[in-house]
This record gives structure tokens, C-alpha cells and sequence, in this order.
């Protein structure tokens, strides 16, 4: 599976976020962890919602 070939795609992003983390490292690290808090919260919030909808 590993010697399997990838698509053009594959190799364009790969190439894209190397040259994002080497151009800029920490403004990558911030974004990326951005973007995991959001989808956190909105998983939380989203529990919260089905909480309350089961509830009443």
C-alpha cells in the first residue's frame, strides 16, 4: 500500500504545506490550531444543541 503511486493532487498539496511550514512556521501553527478550535468548538456546541433537543 505504501508503494502504491499518489495523484497529482497528493503531491501539489504536499508541496504546498512543506513550502507553508518552511516560509512560515508559526503563522501555520497558529492557523492550524485555529482551525482545530473551531471544529472543537462547533463538535461541542453541536452536542450541547442534540442535548437539548433530546431533553425537551
Amino acid at each position: 500500500m505504501i508503494t502504491r503511486p499518489r495523484s497529482l493532487l497528493f503531491w501539489l498539496l504536499l508541496i504546498i504545506a512543506l513550502f507553508l511550514i518552511a516560509k512560515a512556521p508559526v503563522e501555520t501553527a497558529h492557523a492550524l490550531l485555529a482551525v482545530y478550535h473551531a471544529v472543537v468548538g462547533f463538535f461541542v456546541a453541536l452536542g450541547v444543541f442534540f442535548t437539548v433537543l433530546a431533553s425537551g
